[in-house]
C-alpha cells in the first residue's frame, strides 16, 4: 500500500498516509449538508455561482476570476489540458506533486523535472529547465511530497524571469498551514500578473477532502479559457454549499490550523530526538527521512503492523523517506511509540 485507506475496521488505524484534517470540518459544514441532502434529486449550478461569490467576499478577489472544480487536482489537470499539446514542456520540480508529470503525459506534452535543492524548488533550476517549448511551469509551494516552502520573493522572481506566454501555475494545497513569514499563497501575484493561476482546495485545512472541492484564481483571460473546457456540474451540490459554509466559519479552520501546527512542531521535535530526520514542513505532514531505502521500507512496515498507515513515496524517487501526515496527538504519540520500539530493536 503506497496511499489511502488501509484495510480492516477504520476505528482501529491511525490513516496518516492521505494528508488529511485530523481535526474533521466545521459543525455548519454537517448542517449545511444537511440541508442540501432534501435535494438530491437536483443538479448543481454548473457556475458555482454561490461559491465563487463567498470565494471572491473572502479572499476579496474578482468573481470572474476565480473557477472552481473536483478538487484542485481537477484544476490542474484542465489547466494542463488547455495550455500544452504533444511536443510542449511542462516544468515542475524533481520533487513534486505525482499528478503534474500524469498531466502533462496525458495530453503528450513532455514533463520536465527540474532539479531541487535540499528538497526545496529551485527557482533558477526551474528557470534554467525553460526552453522554447515550454508552455506551462508548475510550483505546488508547500511542496509535496516535501512540505518544504519558498519565498514570496522568490516566487516574483520565478514569475518575472518566465515569458509572458508562459502560464505559471502555484499550486497552494496547503497554503493554510504555513507559518513562514515570508510566504505568499500568490493571489497578491496572479492579481498583477497576465499568466499567474492559483489553486486552492477545500480538501486539507477545510477537512471536505470526502467532497472533493477546489478553486483557482488567475486572470480573467485564463479563467474564461477553463471555463469553455470544464465539464457541467463539475463540483457537486453537496460539495458546494459544503464550502460555502465552511468559509462562513474561518474561526473553526483557523482553529484546526493551529492545533495541528502545534502538533507539527511537537512532532518534528521528537523525530529529530529519535535520530531520524524530518524535512522542514510548513503542511500538515511530515517528510520524514531515514539513513536509507532499506531502513524506511522496514520502518513503514513496522508502523503498518501497529496499524499507522504512512506513505512510502518510492514513486516521488524518495525511497529514504515516508510521508507521515499529521494526525491528532493520540495518533501521533501513537506513530512515534511505534518507531521508537522499531529503532530500539533494528539497533539491537
Amino acid at each position: 500500500m503506497q496511499g489511502g485507506a488501509p484495510a480492516g475496521d477504520p476505528a482501529a488505524w491511525a490513516r496518516l498516509a492521505a494528508n488529511e484534517s485530523s481535526q474533521g470540518c466545521s459543525p455548519l459544514v454537517l448542517e449545511a449538508v444537511a440541508r442540501g441532502s432534501g435535494s438530491l434529486n437536483r443538479y448543481p449550478d454548473p457556475q458555482s455561482r454561490q461559491l465563487r461569490a463567498a470565494l471572491a467576499r473572502r479572499f476579496d478577489l474578482p468573481e470572474d476570476g476565480i473557477i472552481c472544480g473536483n478538487g484542485s487536482e481537477a484544476v490542474i489537470e484542465s489547466i494542463v489540458r488547455c495550455y500544452a499539446r504533444p511536443g510542449d514542456e511542462v516544468v515542475f520540480g524533481e520533487y513534486t506533486f505525482i499528478q503534474f508529470r500524469i498531466f502533462a503525459s496525458r495530453v503528450g506534452a513532455t514533463p520536465v523535472a527540474a532539479p531541487e535543492r535540499a528538497h526545496t524548488a529551485s527557482v533558477d533550476a526551474l528557470l534554467a529547465a525553460v526552453t522554447a517549448r515550454t508552455t506551462i511551469v508548475i510550483l505546488d509551494n508547500p511542496g509535496n511530497p516535501t512540505g518544504t516552502t519558498i519565498s514570496a520573493s522568490e516566487v516574483r522572481r520565478l514569475r518575472d524571469g518566465l515569458r509572458p506566454d508562459i502560464v505559471l501555475v502555484l499550486d497552494s494545497a496547503y497554503a493554510e498551514y504555513v507559518d513562514a513569514p515570508d510566504y505568499t499563497a500568490g493571489h497578491d501575484i496572479a492579481a498583477e500578473s497576465g499568466n499567474v493561476i492559483v489553486t486552492r482546495t477545500f480538501s486539507k485545512a477545510f477537512g471536505l477532502a470526502a467532497l472533493r472541492v477546489g478553486w483557482a484564481h488567475g486572470a480573467r483571460e485564463l479563467i474564461a479559457v477553463l471555463e469553455r473546457v470544464k465539464q457541467i456540474g463539475n463540483v457537486n451540490a453537496l460539495a458546494q454549499v459544503a464550502a460555502v459554509a465552511a468559509l462562513d466559519n474561518m474561526a473553526f479552520m483557523r482553529a484546526a490550523v493551529a492545533e495541528t501546527i502545534l502538533t507539527r512542531r511537537r512532532t518534528t521535535s521528537a523525530l529529530n530526538a529519535l535520530g531520524l530526520h524530518p524535512l522542514p514542513s510548513q503542511t500538515n505532514f511530515i517528510c520524514l527521512g531515514f539513513p536509507d531505502a532499506a531502513c524506511a521500507r522496514t520502518a513503514w512496515q513496522a508502523l503498518l503492523d501497529d496499524g499507522i498507515a504512512v506513505r512510502r513515496i518510492d514513486d516521488y524517487g524518495l525511497p529514504a523517506f515516508l510521508r507521515v501526515g499529521i494526525g491528532t496527538d493520540a495518533e501521533m504519540d501513537r506513530t512515534l511509540a511505534s518507531l521508537t520500539r522499531h529503532l530500539a530493536t533494528a539497533g539491537a
